[in-house]
């Protein structure tokens, strides 16, 4: 393999930095091809929650692993990673580079770290586990991490209902933590070479004002009836994967009577930005090669630019 066909570029950053912007200025210029980064793009159909980029956008612009499952299908990061990995043989074979564009970095660390097989789901033990989860509130639940599986308790947050059902059914299934099965090895993406664009600010009101602007700009755009239509097409969807999404959640609760209308967006913008909190503790494990303070940047694609020599790529 050349080194041409072993550079993947990647554009890594918090919710609502302006990620996607950025993508399309290189994109523009340089022989780039995008492939989403993001853990709920992936659902057709789940549009404004998500920022997804519009019609235009997309048919203007490869994007790869966007709009593959329906919301009610399910979805892991191993699936991702066999995913991602056609994606990058592609785009190689058109004589494109990769570039990798969000903020769920789980997949990313994935990708960058590598990971083992994650056992599959057997029913029984995910009846077993839901049925737990029913009768248990999710913080109890946590708490019994602390014991099987202490790098996902740390990890996880205590309210993140999905995520801790999952570790406990892998505990179960395997008698091994979930946390076991991220390791360095068996990686197949061991073959690249990774170029990560960090962009972050170290100005946390100018990202809680992103953030604040856009949550209001998406129920403005109508997310309210996007999630009437995707629950009114999809019974039984609320428990799905996809409807733990921000912003979908959110709004079931309140559809269920279990929020009240004034109290809708500043939950969804309290969400987003705890996410923001923990995607940046996330960026802390890797490396960058180049790192953009974007409050204070002027031109960011020309500092990016200049920090990656891109002129080679011409």
């Amino acid at each position: 393999m050349s080194t041409k066909n072993r550079n993947i570029y990647s554009i890594i950053g918090p919710t609502a930095i302006g990620k996607s912007k950025i993508a399309i200025e290189l994109v523009d210029k340089y022989p780039f091809e995008i492939i989403s980064l993001d853990s709920s793009m992936i659902y057709r159909e789940m549009n404004i929650g998500t920022d997804k980029p519009d019609s235009k956008i997309l048919s203007k612009y490869k994007h790869h692993l966007i709009d593959i499952i329906d919301p009610n299908e399910d979805y892991n990061v191993f699936q991702y990673c066999k995913d991602i990995n056609v994606a990058i043989k592609e785009i190689f074979k058109n004589k494109k580079i990769p570039l990798l564009v969000g903020g769920t970095m789980m997949y990313f660390n994935a990708i960058i770290n590598g990971l083992d097989d994650i056992p599959k789901k057997i029913p029984c033990v995910k009846d077993f586990v839901s049925d737990l989860m029913n009768k248990y509130s999710p913080k109890i639940m946590h708490n019994c991490l602390k014991d099987i599986d202490h790098d996902s308790f740390l990890r996880i947050n205590s309210n993140d209902q999905q995520r801790i059902e999952r570790a406990i059914e892998v505990y179960i299934s395997s008698g091994k933590p979930l946390s076991s099965f991220f390791k360095s090895s068996n990686n197949f993406f061991d073959k690249y070479e990774f170029i990560n664009i960090k962009l972050y600010t170290e100005d946390r009101n100018y990202i809680h004002e992103k953030i604040k602007t856009r949550t209001s700009r998406m129920f403005e755009q109508g997310l309210i009836d996007e999630v009437k239509h995707i629950l009114d097409k999809y019974p039984n969807i609320e428990k799905c994967q996809s409807m733990k999404s921000i912003g979908y959640k959110h709004i079931i609760e309140y559809l269920n009577n279990d929020l009240k209308k004034e109290d809708l967006i500043d939950r969804c913008i309290f969400a987003t930005r705890q996410l923001a909190k923990r995607q940046f503790t996330w960026m802390k494990n890797f490396s960058f090669e180049s790192e953009i303070e974007i409050s204070s940047t002027g031109n960011i694609l020309k500092k990016i630019e200049k920090n990656l020599h891109l002129e080679k790529l011409m």
